[in-house]
């Protein structure tokens, strides 16, 4: 993990990916400081024990210096989304088949990514690792972005049963023991009940109802779920003629994070081509009408989970109060 944590202190590391293996780091601590707790149950110490070891390695192969770009983009990604899962395995508060059923889907993710980079079979369900994150009000350690993934226990304990399903599918399809027809079976089965699970996180989420935050927030979260996601790749070309007349002689490298400012405008911070960071604000409107077009409905809950409600609330202000129409992310 350390060799990693140094590796993406490269120049040449986008910020994305330097912050998705801090972060991935960052969870693998809290896995850590579990192994060393007199409370942690012996069977769960020697689990998480073996866990960490196998993520880091995942973490390390998805950095290799041989993977190209765009696989190690989406390696770290996948990784990020798993490592998620542990503040939940490590708390004691979590029902022991919960426990039992992420430990297996944290397990299955990181020996795929670990055993070949077939991450684009892995993408469009890995996001549903959300569905870990416990609800604010009954674990403290948060972050912003996990309070956007909060959902009723109800519906959380549903999604993850279908992801920890869908993750059978994945160790036939990681297999390298399988048959060539075994593994077109289970990735199509994958990618059938990764659509499912779309469809039922969409549900949950509009029983829940829309975000009470006001527009300037709920724009944030949407932004920053879709620069991290894996359609980030695409923004420097789709977002070129909104940015700031000065970065465009570099040309942006990567859209990185940003901040509410305002009803009217987000702080927007990116990488340019030469590495430098650079920030400024960016008009709420026509940044978000550009993202739906990059990702529209149909791939919007698949592609950044439970954060797609703050995007079509974002869509919904802008529509009743500015008569702005984003795409179809209120179709």
């Amino acid at each position: 993990m350390t060799t990693t944590l140094e590796a993406v202190q490269d120049p040449e590391t986008s910020l994305r990916d330097r912050q998705g293996v801090i972060e991935s780091a960052d969870h693998l601590t809290i896995a850590l400081t579990a192994t060393g707790d007199d409370g942690t149950p012996p069977r769960l110490r020697k689990q998480l024990t073996a866990l960490v070891k196998q993520v880091s390695s995942a973490l390390k192969a998805g950095y290799d210096a041989q993977v190209p770009p765009e696989t190690r983009s989406s390696v770290l990604l996948v990784m990020k989304r798993t490592t998620s899962a542990l503040d939940m395995i490590c708390d004691s508060r979590t029902p022991a088949e919960l426990r039992e059923q992420l430990l297996a889907i944290t397990e299955g993710l990181s020996s795929a990514v670990t055993g070949d980079h077939q991450t684009a079979s892995l993408r469009g369900f890995e996001e549903q690792m959300s569905v870990a994150q416990a609800d604010a009000s009954t674990t403290p350690r948060t972050s912003q972005a996990s309070t956007a993934a909060a959902m009723p226990p109800k519906h959380r304990y549903a999604l993850v049963q279908a992801v920890h399903e869908q993750n059978e599918k994945l160790r036939v399809f990681s297999d390298p023991e399988s048959s060539s027809k075994d593994r077109t079976e289970a990735e199509k089965d994958m990618r059938d009940r990764s659509a499912r699970i779309s469809d039922q996180q969409e549900a949950a989420g509009s029983a829940r109802g829309r975000p009470e935050d006001p527009l300037g927030k709920a724009a944030e979260t949407c932004t920053n779920a879709i620069f991290e996601s894996s359609a980030g790749d695409e923004l420097p070309q789709e977002l070129k003629d909104l940015v700031p007349g000065s970065w465009r002689p570099e040309g942006v490298k990567d859209f990185w994070k940003s901040k509410e400012k305002s009803d009217i405008a987000l702080d927007v911070l990116a990488e340019l081509r030469n590495n430098e960071n650079v920030r400024a604000p960016i008009k709420i409107a026509p940044l978000v009408t550009e993202l739906a077009k990059v990702v529209p409905k149909d791939d919007l809950w698949s592609t950044i989970g439970q954060r797609a409600s703050y995007c079509q609330s974002t869509a919904a202000y802008l529509d009743e109060d500015y008569g702005v129409a984003v795409g179809t992310w209120l179709e």
